[in-house]
C-alpha cells in the first residue's frame, strides 16, 4: 500500500529536492492524445514564458503526460515516480498555470489527458501514471483538491459548464473517499476501499475549499471547520506541523522542517485572512540576512540541515508574498529564484531550471516557478 508521506508533493518533492537543489489510451473524444496536440501553438494573448518553452520542448512523454524528470530512470519503487511517469500533481498544477494564462485551447489538451489517463471511477484520480507494469491504487488528497481548483476556475473564467460537471465529479469523490471523523485524510485506496486516518498538512487547499463550498460541495459548518482548522495550527519554534492524526487529535512535528511544506501550509493559511508572523519572520529574516534560503531546517536551532536552494521554495515564497500584496519581497525572492533558470536562447535546455551534473529536472522545480513567474505579470511585476 501507498505511503502517504510519498503522496503528492511529499514524493515529488524529496525527487526534485535530490536532483536540483544540490547548487495509447483514448481521450474524452475517442482519439489518442498526442504530444504535438499538448504542445500546439500559444494559442493565448499571453506571451509564452521561458519555463513554459522549456516543458513544451523537453517534459511532455508521447502520449500527452507530464514527465517526471528529463531524464529516464528505472523505478522499482511504486512509492516513488521517476523519469517518464507522470503525476497528478504536476496535470494540477499545469492546469492553474494554463488557466492563470488564459490559454483554453491548451487547458482543454489538459483535461484530455486528466480524462484519458489519470481519471478513474467516478471522479477518482490516479496519483501516477506511466509505470509499464505496476498500476497504483490510490489517489493523492492534495493533488485531486489542486485539479478540481483549476477547473473551477476555468468553469468561472471561460463559463463551460463541462468544466464545472468535472470538477463536482472530482468534488464529490473527495467527500466521499477523502473524509473520515469529518476530516480530510490523505489518501484512498480504491482497491481496498480504505481511507487513511492522518492528513498531511501542506495537503490543505484553501483555495479549493473556497471553491467547494461556493458550488455546495460541502455544508457551511464543514467549510468553516476545515478554515478554522488549518487557522488553528498550532506552531512549534516558529514552525507548522507536519500531519495530523484524525483519530487520536494529535498533531505530529518533525525535528526539522522541509520548507516546500510550510510554506504551502502558510500559503493557504494566508488565503483564509490569517496570519503566522513568527514564521513569516523567519522567512523573511533568514532570506535578507543570508541571501537566501535553504530546503530543510532544523526547527530547534533553526540552522538548515541542507546546503541546496530550491527553485520551488522561492516560487512558494512568492506565492505567499502576492497573497499578502508584498510586492517588494515577491520580486527580490525571484530575481534570486531565476540565478537558477537557464536563460540563455542559445542553450537547449532555455528556460528549464536544469542541475548541470546531473543534466536533469524535476518537473515540480520548473512548474512551482512558472506559476509564480505568470501571477507576477499578472500582478503587474513582471514586463
Amino acid at each position: 500500500m501507498k505511503k502517504p508521506v510519498l503522496l503528492g508533493i511529499i514524493a515529488s518533492v524529496s525527487m526534485g529536492l535530490f536532483l536540483f537543489f544540490l547548487t495509447v489510451n483514448q481521450n474524452s473524444s475517442g482519439s489518442p492524445v498526442e504530444r504535438d496536440e499538448i504542445m500546439g501553438s500559444n494559442d493565448s494573448e499571453q506571451p509564452m514564458l521561458p519555463g513554459e518553452q522549456f516543458i513544451h520542448s523537453w517534459m511532455w512523454n508521447e502520449d500527452g503526460t507530464l514527465r517526471t524528470h528529463l531524464q529516464d530512470y528505472e523505478n522499482s519503487d511504486p512509492n516513488v515516480a521517476l523519469g517518464a511517469e507522470s503525476l497528478s500533481e504536476s496535470l494540477g498544477l499545469w492546469l492553474l498555470y494554463v488557466v492563470e494564462k488564459k490559454d483554453q485551447p491548451l487547458f482543454d489538451r489538459g483535461v484530455d489527458v486528466l480524462q484519458a489517463h489519470f481519471l478513474g471511477q467516478d471522479g477518482w484520480i490516479y496519483w501516477k501514471v506511466g509505470h509499464p507494469t505496476q498500476k497504483v491504487t490510490t489517489n493523492a488528497l492534495v493533488d485531486d483538491l489542486r485539479i478540481a481548483e483549476a477547473l473551477y476556475k476555468a468553469s468561472a473564467l471561460w463559463s463551460e459548464p463541462g468544466y464545472l460537471e468535472l470538477a463536482k465529479q472530482i468534488g464529490q469523490s473527495i467527500m466521499k473517499r477523502n473524509v473520515v471523523e469529518g476530516m480530510f485524510v490523505d489518501f484512498h485506496d480504491i482497491r481496498s476501499n480504505w481511507s487513511n486516518r492522518s492528513i498531511t498538512l501542506s495537503y490543505l487547499n484553501s483555495f479549493a475549499f473556497e471553491e467547494m463550498f461556493h458550488h455546495q460541495q460541502v455544508s457551511e459548518e464543514a467549510y468553516h471547520k476545515s478554515i478554522q482548522f488549518l487557522q488553528a495550527l498550532p506552531l512549534k519554534q516558529g514552525f507548522f506541523p507536519f500531519s495530523y492524526d484524525v483519530e487520536e487529535n494529535v498533531y505530529h512535528y518533525h525535528q526539522e522542517v522541509n520548507m516546500i511544506d510550510q510554506l504551502y501550509i502558510y500559503y493557504h493559511l494566508v488565503r483564509t485572512g490569517a496570519e503566522a508572523d513568527e514564521f513569516w519572520r523567519f522567512v523573511q529574516d533568514t532570506f535578507y540576512s543570508q541571501g537566501w534560503l535553504y530546503g530543510v531546517y532544523d526547527v530547534q536551532t533553526k540552522k538548515p540541515s541542507v546546503e541546496y536552494e530550491s527553485p520551488a521554495v522561492y516560487g512558494l515564497m512568492i506565492l505567499a508574498a502576492l497573497e499578502k500584496k508584498d510586492n517588494a519581497f515577491a520580486l527580490d525572492v525571484y530575481y534570486r529564484m531565476i540565478r537558477f533558470q537557464t536563460l540563455s536562447p542559445e542553450n537547449q535546455y532555455y528556460g528549464g531550471y536544469m542541475d548541470y551534473y546531473s543534466n536533469d529536472t524535476h518537473i515540480f522545480d520548473n512548474l512551482i516557478p512558472l506559476l509564480a513567474e505568470r501571477k507576477m505579470y499578472h500582478a503587474g511585476l513582471l514586463y
